[in-house]
């Protein structure tokens, strides 16, 4: 996602299918995935919980809109690399990401070897987010459902996450650590990618930043505005170096909603309405106002100067949660984002 054109880094863009959501249903992720593909996008995403309630399903929306025209009022969840093991046999040239895998909530053997399956699967065309799992996870009891420690959750992603790579860089493999010891563990196939998928470090706090700059090979936050997100990131490079690692091979990306509209107040009309449910569990920090800030919602000249100046900031990757009430809606954003937006920075 690094490459450069004409000297200036070059800018991609993933579009987020709907694997939960209003709209979450097989049929829907494969038209999105499919539709994505052929305009042009670089990458389709999923996003990823074991566990999920009635009241988060209604309040955290990364797929759709809260009106929803074809409302599936079940909290649907389907579960991340499954979904995305299923899209890899029909989408043949994006890449395939999970945004992000909730890291101490999955067994890292079992884990390493399904993503390493994935990759193999879809010819190493697969990008692996990492992290602890948003906040609306409190009400969702993720963590007590599983038995996991949730106060103990960022040492176990970074135990399980260097488990992780000890397998899929080691054969037979071997790791000692505080939360998973393994010996002599034999476990194939290794990643199709060497020396394995790119793991991306979910998440905007310190910790986040510190597991990006130890064992991320790219950083994917979301909710900073571009001059806050350009000095966290020097930041991270700074304590990538401190680790003997090359702060420079490090990409930063950015999750954000985007809502596109040739008539800019008909994007915010439909966008705000999303982001204004959100307040109530993982975005209760911000208001609808500050999110839209941070957010790809507007013409698309509006569009096309926030990614410039994310772009001039250093975010090399778009991770984009298109707000949309119906898949019809959806494909006109697709296409006006594609023609307006994707062109001017290809």
């Amino acid at each position: 996602m690094s490459e450069k054109t004409n000297g200036k880094p070059h800018v991609s863009f993933g579009v987020r299918v709907p694997n939960s959501g209003p709209l979450a249903t097989v049929e829907s992720m494969v038209e999105v995935a499919q539709e994505a593909e052929s305009l042009g996008f670089d990458s389709v995403w999923v996003h990823d919980h074991l566990t999920w309630s009635d009241e988060i399903h209604r309040t955290h929306i990364s797929s759709g809109a809260d009106h929803g025209d074809v409302g599936n009022v079940s909290p649907d969840f389907y579960e991340a690399m499954t979904s995305l093991a299923y899209l890899a046999g029909l989408v043949r040239s994006v890449r395939l990401g999970i945004a992000c895998v909730v890291i101490p909530c999955r067994n890292p053997l079992l884990a390493a070897k399904q993503i390493a399956t994935l990759d193999v699967l879809c010819k190493g065309r697969l990008d692996i987010g990492v992290g602890i799992g948003s906040p609306s996870t409190i009400k969702s009891r993720e963590y007590e459902v599983l038995g996991v420690n949730r106060k103990q959750r960022g040492k176990i992603a970074d135990d399980h996450l260097r488990a992780m790579k000890q397998i899929w860089t080691t054969h037979p493999s071997s790791y000692e650590g505080p939360f998973v010891s393994f010996k002599d563990a034999e476990i194939c196939p290794k990643p199709f990618q060497k020396p394995h998928p790119p793991p991306w470090v979910g998440g905007w706090t310190e910790a986040a930043m510190k597991r990006a700059a130890a064992l991320g090979d790219g950083w994917l936050p979301a909710w900073l505005l571009p001059e806050d997100i350009g000095k966290r990131f020097r930041e991270l490079k700074e304590l990538a170096d401190r680790h003997s690692r090359d702060p420079e091979k490090i990409h930063l990306g950015i999750e954000v909603y985007g809502c596109i509209d040739e008539d800019p107040a008909k994007a915010r009309r439909e966008g705000f309405g999303t982001l204004a449910i959100g307040q109530s569990t993982f975005e209760r920090f911000m208001s609808v106002e500050q999110l839209a800030e941070v957010s790809l919602i507007g013409s698309p000249e509006e569009i096309r100067r926030r990614v410039k100046a994310y772009s001039d900031a250093g975010v090399s990757h778009f991770e984009i949660k298109f707000i949309y009430p119906s898949l019809e809606r959806h494909s006109q954003m697709l296409q006006l984002f594609a023609r307006e937006v994707l062109a001017a920075f290809s």
